[in-house]
């Protein structure tokens, strides 16, 4: 006869071994995965206890068999076990190879430089790999809080909203800030189906082309310049030739007039303006061929204090020279142009009263050199051009100044920009290589 009587005991014994199997598996599938053992528990465990309760029945059979059949019952119970003992190491193997297979598959999406989010229509869970984590640094919780904000995010509006428009696109370039600074990005966005093609989510995929993009932007400055210094060439020659003749027959009449016909007829302003005029013409022939530098090595220090009108502290404004003395390989007469224009702007802005402070920064592979003035800044509009030819906010400039620097630099394989800029002054940014030696 089936006694009841030690039903509980047999029970809490089945439970029991049921979870010391389930914490010796959960442990060590924790380990070899990395994750939290309390998720690995739960997973488990919705896959196996449908076992364990089969095994409890099978039991209630085989107490129930040896009342009548006491034989056959064992035989049976033995048969059962054996059985659900090998579907049990089977489905141990079979989970086993799903996970390899999720650590595989999360290896070549962690692997990849494109960042990617995907998104369960469900859930609307949102999973992001190793490269668009890095990007955003955000996890899926956050970037689930950004897509969910109702008013839009001010900041990089344009990448969010394709995100929560659920819109498929290919190859959107937009704009994204991260930490102060502008960054490029080509977002595309498909949709995510299963097996029988029934859609359960989406893909958001983008990748970083800032460094793309600034070498786009620098290549068509640079056929532009070479188009504009193809021009100046031809131009420059043909105006120097008929105004050194000016030139020479005004010199001439300065000689050969009394000071009150030279006033009448204003000769020291007609020479200022064809000095004027001359400068013009030599920057122009500067811009279209700037020369090949011709790298020696030198301390920048030195390239600087040998620029003559800078040597002495004008009235009211003051220069300040804190460059550290690093070797690099650079043109020194070129170099020279490039602070004397970028001191020459800097005097300029400040209208006569201020502090240019040059200084310096060593990076691992990169010297970094700082123009600082205490000037009134340059607007938002005018830093996206400052660098194109013949834009200036001075009624006596020619604008070409700040193009020259850039050319002498490009070439010098460095880079320079305006770092920051604001009622209180403007900072311009040199970045030159260290010599590999």
């Amino acid at each position: 006869m089936f006694n009841l009587h030690y039903l509980l005991s047999y029970v809490l014994s089945l439970v029991a071994y049921y979870s010391i199997n389930l914490l010796v598996i959960s442990s060590f599938f924790s380990l070899y995965l990395s994750e939290k053992l309390a998720g690995v528990i739960i997973s488990i465990g919705k896959e196996s206890i449908l076992n364990y309760l089969i095994s409890l029945v099978m039991a209630f059979l085989l107490a129930i068999l040896l009342g009548g059949y006491p034989v056959f019952g064992i035989i049976l119970y033995t048969i059962i076990i054996v059985l659900l003992s090998i579907a049990f190491k089977k489905y141990f193997h079979l989970y086993e190879k799903m996970t390899k297979d999720k650590i595989y598959q999360e290896q070549i999406l962690n692997s990849l430089p494109v960042g990617i989010i995907t998104v369960d229509n469900d859930s609307t869970n949102f999973s992001l790999n190793t490269a668009a984590s890095t990007i955003l640094e955000m996890d899926g919780e956050e970037v689930k809080g950004m897509v969910s904000v109702k008013e839009g995010n001010p900041i990089n509006a344009s990448f969010w909203s394709i995100l929560a428009s659920q819109k498929i696109c290919q190859n959107i370039k937009v704009p994204y800030v991260k930490e102060g600074r502008d960054h490029y990005l080509l977002v595309s966005q498909s949709e995510l189906l299963d097996q029988e093609r029934a859609l359960i989510g989406r893909i958001f995929h983008f990748i970083d082309i800032t460094s793309t993009a600034e070498l786009e932007k620098r290549i068509y400055q640079s056929e532009k310049l070479a188009v504009l210094g193809e021009l100046a060439a031809g131009a420059a020659h043909e105006i120097r030739n008929p105004l050194t003749v000016i030139h020479g027959f005004v010199s001439l009449m300065k000689q050969s007039f009394t000071e009150k016909d030279k006033n009448k007829y204003q000769i020291p302003l007609l020479l200022k303006e064809f000095d004027r005029i001359n400068t013009i013409v030599e920057e122009m022939l500067m811009i279209a061929k700037p020369g090949a530098p011709v790298l020696k090595c030198v301390f920048l220090e030195d390239v600087v204090k040998e620029i003559p009108y800078i040597s002495v502290v004008q009235e009211g404004i003051s220069l300040k020279v804190e460059l550290e003395r690093v070797p690099l390989m650079v043109d020194a007469k070129q170099m020279k142009q490039v602070f004397h224009n970028l001191i020459r702007n800097a005097k300029e802005a400040m209208e006569g009263e201020g502090t240019i402070t040059i200084y310096s920064k060593q990076l691992e592979n990169v010297y970094q050199i700082f123009v600082k003035d205490t000037g009134s800044g340059i607007s938002e509009k005018m830093k996206q051009t400052i660098f194109d030819p013949f834009v200036t906010s001075k009624d006596t400039g020619t604008g070409l100044g700040l193009t020259i620097v850039q050319r002498i630099i490009e070439n010098h394989h460095g880079k320079i920009e305006v770092q920051e800029s604001s009622a209180a002054g403007t900072t311009f940014l040199i970045t030159l290589p260290l010599p590999s030696n």
